[in-house]
């Protein structure tokens, strides 16, 4: 059963009235799920949702019906679900290229006392070990999950991170796809704030706002991720927990690397000011309307891929090529469209795509990327021209 939506949160990061732009009404699975942009901060979060204890019964209960078992990419692409061929090779993989990141973020010392929040069966953290001699620690509510891990040496309690009960500091605390399960992101960044060693550093991974995977209301929105973290929202969130971002990386994914800011716990959190924000253009407003282009040049091509080129679809395609959107969806769209054109013996077409794209609002070097682009395609249809007439 996929739990009610019933509660009206205010906006965990600035505070305000759960009122925005309405960015999203639909979630994976054609799921009900109304994600807004708040209009005072910007952070994109859904309202209404579901209560705390209503989300604990569903990952006990149907959330693995609806979601299924994690599937990993596989060589060559595809890919791979527990039980099918690969699937071994994927999972050892991703937790390869989970513990590389951990480290080079963390700047991870050997020796060093590590705590994972998720842990799941511990593999990320025996794979540090091993490289970096590291102290292993865990955290995983799911007790299956939880007791492979302490049989793998890690220390692992079976709890939430609300329940742990912590009789040291660490070194390096790391959390990959979790902070934006919580219903208070900002509480629990405090929490981990404190089990903070002096130096310690914090490490987080989110799925990215401004990098969606998918179609946006039909996969990248979630009934389980009650917050869609940008760059600017969560390097926000943990200046409010007393956290000092050393880095924030937007990637596919959204990393982000933090201290402690050496300010007394008791004046936590700290007050609200857009001035915590990097970048206070991007508003709700921003947000949405980056967010608008991306929904409709997804449709438009993943469309494209399917049913092959139309002129009234080659007209949409530029249309929303010239408003503002995110730049590496952009640009990915760009290239795939004017490949395909170029392969098929159309440069005029990919040069009138990357012209379209050229004149809109987007970065100084993209834009100049664009018109090199349909400079190329007009000298490769000129050429064809010429030797059809010759």
């Amino acid at each position: 059963m996929i739990p009610e939506a019933t509660q009206v949160p205010d906006c965990n990061l600035c505070g305000s009235p759960s009122k925005g732009i309405v960015v999203g009404n639909k979630g994976r699975f054609g799921m009900d799920v109304r994600n807004i942009a708040c209009s005072e901060c910007g952070l994109v979060q859904i309202s209404p949702r579901p209560d705390h204890a209503a989300m604990m019964d569903y990952y006990r209960g149907t959330y693995r019906q609806h979601y299924g078992d994690v599937r990993y990419p596989v060589a060559g692409g595809g890919t791979a679900g527990a039980g099918e061929p690969g699937y071994d090779a994927a999972l050892e993989a991703w937790h390869r290229n989970q513990a590389a990141n951990a480290i080079a973020l963390g700047g991870t010392q050997p020796g060093a006392r590590v705590l994972e929040i998720g842990c799941r069966h511990g593999r990320t953290l025996t794979l540090m070990r091993e490289q970096l001699g590291i102290e292993a620690h865990g955290i995983e509510p799911g007790p299956e999950e939880a007791e492979m891990a302490r049989r793998a040496n890690v220390q692992c309690s079976t709890c939430t991170l609300e329940e742990y009960a912590a009789e040291q500091r660490f070194d390096q605390i790391q959390l990959f796809h979790v902070l934006e399960h919580f219903h208070d992101p900002l509480a629990q960044l405090i929490r981990l704030r404190a089990l903070l060693a002096p130096k310690g550093k914090l490490v987080i991974e989110v799925p990215n706002v401004y990098q969606p995977y998918g179609a946006l209301e039909e996969n990248f929105f979630q009934n389980v991720h009650l917050y869609s973290f940008s760059p600017n929202t969560l390097a926000a969130l943990c200046r409010r927990a007393g956290l000092r971002p050393l880095h924030v990386l937007d990637r596919g994914a959204l990393f982000a690397v933090a201290a402690s800011d050496g300010n007394p716990e008791s004046a936590l959190p700290r007050p609200w000011s857009r001035e915590l924000l990097p970048s206070r253009e991007e508003d709700a407003a921003w947000v949405a309307e980056r967010l608008a282009t991306y929904a409709r040049l997804e449709h438009e091509r993943i469309a494209f891929r399917v049913q092959g080129p139309s002129i009234e679809a080659l007209e949409r395609i530029t249309q929303l090529l010239a408003r503002p959107g995110f730049p590496n969806h952009t640009a990915d769209c760009v290239a795939e469209m004017s490949e395909f054109f170029v392969q098929h013996g159309s440069p005029r077409a990919a040069g009138v795509i990357a012209m379209a794209a050229s004149v809109g609002p987007h970065p100084p070097e993209l834009k100049h990327a664009f018109r090199e682009l349909a400079r190329v395609a007009a000298e490769q249809a000129s050429r064809a021209v010429g030797a059809s007439l010759g």
